[in-house]
């Protein structure tokens, strides 16, 4: 997926839900490339009366929206959905990771805590949307358009969804326009964004040219998906 912009030069979606005591937090829509893992950012509260029942018999189950059980912790690899609890359940980190997403994955899913004790919960309030596409997500560049004098310093940043934690995007400026410096950020509902910001001074060999920036994805069968 690729962004650009042309460059001119002028005179010279947090959700939390409660149920009592019990909330979940984490995204309401994730895109997903077609191949690719994602990574849920996930976190719960259950309220001080019930958290010394989290132990080690706790695990997360994910249902779909048909109810289906597609994800068990306790038996990752035997899920529907194959891939692992990357979360601490007694710290109430309930993030998970899918492997291998695909098209008929796309689903609401809810999220249900269960452990061998009286603690089992449905946190049927609050639904995540997962879309699988054969296309990456889109990328932002800011700004989109530039207009600034010879000699001014400009910064450009580049934005890219990275749902997969263990495949990141790599982002790529065209032309190259010196040294760029690459994050991994975080917005508000803990969803993984990467980043690149490159720095340059323009001058006149910048007038009316374009840059853009590409982001390559690596699916976790070693294949790769971009668009420039």
């Amino acid at each position: 997926m690729a962004a650009a912009l042309t460059l001119l030069l002028i005179g010279c979606l947090l959700q939390s839900v409660h149920c009592g005591e019990f909330k979940v937090t984490m995204p309401q829509t994730i895109e997903v490339l077609r191949g690719s893992c994602v990574t849920i950012p996930c976190s719960f509260d259950i309220g001080d009366r019930f958290r010394s029942n989290l132990d080690g018999t706790c695990k997360v189950v994910w249902k779909n929206e048909q109810w289906t059980v597609v994800f068990n912790s306790s038996n990752p690899q035997s899920s529907a959905i194959k891939g692992n609890l990357t979360g601490d359940l007694t710290k109430t980190d309930c993030t998970t990771t899918l492997n291998n997403m695909q098209p008929e994955h796309s689903n609401k899913y809810y999220l249900k805590v269960e452990c061998d004790n009286p603690l089992k919960h449905n946190f049927n309030e609050q639904k995540l949307d997962i879309t699988v596409k054969d296309d990456p997500p889109r990328l932002t560049l800011t700004p989109s358009t530039l207009k600034v004098e010879e000699g001014t310093s400009v910064s450009l940043k580049c934005s890219a969804p990275a749902p997969c934690l263990s495949h990141p995007p790599t982002l790529t400026w065209t032309p190259s326009l010196g040294h760029s410096q690459e994050t991994l950020e975080e917005n508000q509902d803990k969803y993984k964004v990467k980043t690149s910001v490159v720095n340059f001074t323009a001058s006149h060999l910048h007038h009316r040219q374009e840059i853009s920036c590409t982001a390559v994805y690596n699916k976790q069968d070693g294949s790769t998906e971009s668009s420039v």
